[in-house]
């Protein structure tokens, strides 16, 4: 069967468009808008529907085919709200579209707008942590072939975030041919005893608690706590804006139809990526960093928890196989640097890799 033929049939399972939109905010560089397109995807499980968002110029007569791009967001919350916050200067997706890219987010099933798994409806210990990796490849295959159908291109470029960085290279060795570049940012890999206990069996630390539920609640104050913890107190306000967290975690909340169901609210967050976060960090890495094909970027913020700088500097080494590689290091930053006031080095870094 042809090529395009075959990718075009995945596609026309697609539901329409659901929201086209002019976004309020042009490119000002390029005078021109931004046109915001929303998509449901048929899934490749029964009943899986995964919402993407798309950015782009609206007047661009044609977009290379190596300006397409995917971003893949980690936990807490879903790539439309980590990728795309509605404050000015704080959308990654909006910074790419003005520079002449494709760019797509999207959200993982039983987050955002993508189709929350009926364990969700249920009380939180009556299942096994659910959304794993074996979920996440099917749902990333069928975005990225959306997208290749949609832009006639043979690859995209994938920009992961968190555990999303890690689900993303995974998904680079397991389809290599559908894979531009690679940027793994934030990415949770190498050993690490502190969320290897956070997240283990009480009674053996190194296998992962699968008691821990089909999911859990994360309301304000434990959204805040890690982040909070990463930041020397008298730095909090040199590196995060307060109306930039106030956004986020209101956009967080939002994007959880259950949330106001709860005193105080809080999002629903899928258990099965925390396992995953452990066995990485319990030294079972999802992937094989040789087996990696694409150009990769590394992303590391100053004060990132979840890859040491050793870490990230053996993960560069094993990239054997990638034709180019490289390690970008964001000064004075967490593993939220996308929200935090030192955001724009990680934006131009990446988009100079993205444009070489």
């Amino acid at each position: 069967m042809n090529q395009w033929l075959r990718i075009g049939m995945i596609c026309r399972m697609a539901v329409a468009v659901v929201a086209i939109s002019t976004s309020a905010a042009g490119a000002v560089e390029q005078g021109n808008a931004i046109v915001k397109e929303e998509f449901l995807v048929q899934g490749k499980d029964q009943g899986v529907k995964l919402f993407v968002r798309e950015k782009r110029l609206a007047n661009l007569p044609k977009i290379a085919k190596e300006n397409v791009v995917l971003f893949v967001h980690g936990i807490p919350g879903p790539g439309s709200v980590i990728f795309d916050l509605a404050v000015p200067g704080y959308s990654w997706l909006e910074y790419a579209a003005e520079r002449g890219f494709d760019a797509f987010t999207l959200d993982i099933r039983g987050f955002g707008r993508s189709t929350r798994p009926t364990e969700m409806k249920e009380l939180p210990y009556q299942n096994l942590p659910i959304v794993r990796t074996d979920q996440v490849m099917r749902d990333l295959d069928v975005a990225v072939d959306f997208i290749r159908s949609k832009r006639k291109v043979e690859k995209v470029n994938i920009i992961g975030y968190s555990i999303g960085a890690s689900w993303s290279a995974l998904y680079a060795t397991l389809h290599p041919e559908k894979v531009g570049k690679l940027v793994m940012y934030g990415a949770i890999y190498g050993r690490n005893s502190t969320f290897v206990s956070a997240f283990g069996d009480p009674t053996n630390p190194d296998r992962p608690n699968l008691e821990m539920g089909a999911y859990r609640y994360l309301g304000r104050k434990e959204l805040l706590d890690q982040w909070d913890g990463w930041i020397k107190l008298e730095l909090q306000d040199e590196w995060r804006d307060r109306e930039v967290i106030d956004a986020w975690i209101d956009a967080l909340l939002g994007s959880d139809p259950t949330a106001k169901q709860r005193s105080p609210e809080s999002v629903q967050v899928p258990n099965g990526p925390y396992i995953d976060w452990h066995e990485i960090h319990a030294g079972r890495s999802l992937f094989d960093p040789a087996r990696i094909k694409a150009p990769t970027m590394i992303v590391r913020g100053s004060a990132e928890e979840l890859i040491t700088n050793e870490a990230a500097d053996e993960l560069l080494q094993r990239l054997t196989s990638a034709p180019s590689k490289r390690r970008l290091d964001i000064g004075d930053s967490t593993h939220y640097a996308v929200l935090e006031k030192n955001r724009l080095q990680l934006y131009r870094g990446v988009q100079n890799f993205l444009e070489e």
